[in-house]
């Protein structure tokens, strides 16, 4: 009996899962500001991905990952009913 045949598909699968996984870490540290994330930071979404493995990677995708074409958040204008910010050095 030869077992060729399911070492070829563990040795398979574990290949698409080191992949998945590196691709889940490079496509975190692409992503430009920490606002685009749907939840966390860069720095979260890193460490659960290199600690949870392939799991992480798939909750990152789930849970984390940007939507296509998302934008960074721009802050609000000020209200320009509020008087502005004191200059730095100012004592308030």
């Amino acid at each position: 009996m030869s077992t060729a045949g399911p070492v070829l598909i563990v040795l398979a699968l574990g290949l698409a899962a080191l992949v998945f996984w590196i691709w889940a870490i490079v496509d975190v540290v692409k992503v430009p500001d920490d606002s685009m994330f749907k939840a966390g930071n860069k720095l979260i979404w890193v460490l659960v991905i290199v600690f949870a493995g392939v799991i992480g990677a798939i909750i990152y995708l789930v849970v984390g990952r940007p939507e296509p074409g998302s934008q960074p958040m721009r802050p609000s204008p000020m209200d320009p009913n509020q008087p502005p910010p004191p200059p730095p050095g100012a004592l308030g």
